[in-house]
């Protein structure tokens, strides 16, 4: 019951959030210019600083456990190709390919998955999502930006380079590129850390910014969101919400459980196992709808699966958790 409580604060937020959005459109409170210009605002400006900070966070290199960055990796990468093959064969539409194939590989690591290991090992699960989340985020947004570039790429003349270009200048890549450049010349500054120093008050209006862009993306996402268009998308949103909630966790966690031995690397900790869970088996990303509508791709599909996805992860986590806590991993 507890760890139902904590599935359901952990996630229900997200939800009420929407439902207000979805509300202040309907009342005629917010516009669609509003929606439309709070959507880019989000994405260029509020989650390159909450990546930033997300990243400058981290005390430095050293404390990186190399094995599970690169377990992580491995499991993220197959989720992606699964899923790659999956949209050719049964997504026929171009715009809906790229959003279908995030659900494979992509979840809302920042918002529910860092607290989510917290609540489960403690300051040793925070610990270890938080050195995940250094490598998961760029690793995570480098394959959504190729997600949703590769299947319009018939309509660039040079669609290598449109991707390369796509991923260069991508907001959320940018900002994790900032705080590594941060984490990298740290050592030679004696240390110095600017949400601690002098001129802090900077650190602090850039967290502030990142810190708005979740919740504000969540409200925009409720005022675009069209109850109408469920009976359209049934098909697509029901892959997306089995494969994101049950079918990438499962498949994840069982490469990350069995690969160690396989790879005759060390066993992992249930903090590390607890911050790789929560990876693999929160909802969609939030940034994947911003994403998506900046990009071209089918932005009302994108929503649709970050509710339903973040509706039912409340009951998929609590199951998976129980069983992995059964089996003695977490």
């Amino acid at each position: 019951m507890e760890s139902l409580l904590f599935a359901l604060n952990a996630v229900f937020p997200l939800i009420l959030l929407s439902a207000f959005g979805f509300y202040l459109r309907q009342n005629g409170s917010i516009s669609d210019t509003f929606l439309k210009e709070g959507s880019r605002f989000c994405f260029r400006y509020g989650f390159y600083a909450m990546m930033f900070t997300t990243v400058y966070k981290i005390e430095s290199f050293e404390q990186i456990h190399w094995d599970v960055v690169g377990m992580m990796a491995a499991a993220v990468l197959l989720l992606f190709f699964i899923g790659l093959v999956a949209v050719i064969v049964f997504i026929p539409d171009d715009r809906q390919k790229g959003v279908v194939h995030q659900a494979f590989y992509r979840s809302n690591f920042a918002t529910i998955g860092i607290p989510l290991a917290y609540n489960m090992c403690g300051d040793e699960g925070l610990a270890a999502a938080a050195l995940i989340s250094a490598f998961s985020v760029p690793l995570y947004n480098t394959l959504a930006v190729i997600s949703l570039s590769v299947f319009t790429r018939h309509k660039q003349k040079h669609p290598v380079r449109y991707v390369l270009r796509q991923i260069a200048t991508n907001p959320l890549i940018l900002g994790v590129f900032s705080g590594l450049i941060c984490l990298a010349v740290r050592p030679y500054t004696g240390g110095y850390r600017l949400s601690t120093g002098n001129l802090r008050f900077i650190y602090k209006a850039i967290d502030a910014l990142g810190g708005i862009a979740p919740w504000l993306s969540l409200i925009i996402l409720g005022g675009q969101f069209k109850f109408s268009a469920i009976h359209r998308l049934l098909p697509q949103i029901a892959l997306c919400t089995v494969t994101r909630l049950f079918l990438a966790p499962v498949l994840a966690m069982l490469l990350v459980i069995f690969g160690p031995h396989m790879a005759g690397i060390r066993p992992f900790s249930s903090a590390e196992y607890a911050a790789l869970f929560a990876l693999f088996a929160t909802p969609q990303a939030v940034a994947s709808v911003a994403m998506a509508d900046q990009m071209g791709s089918d932005a009302e599909l994108a929503g649709q699966v970050l509710v339903w996805t973040t509706f039912f992860s409340a009951g998929s986590i609590f199951v998976l958790a129980a069983l992995l806590h059964r089996t003695g991993i977490l």
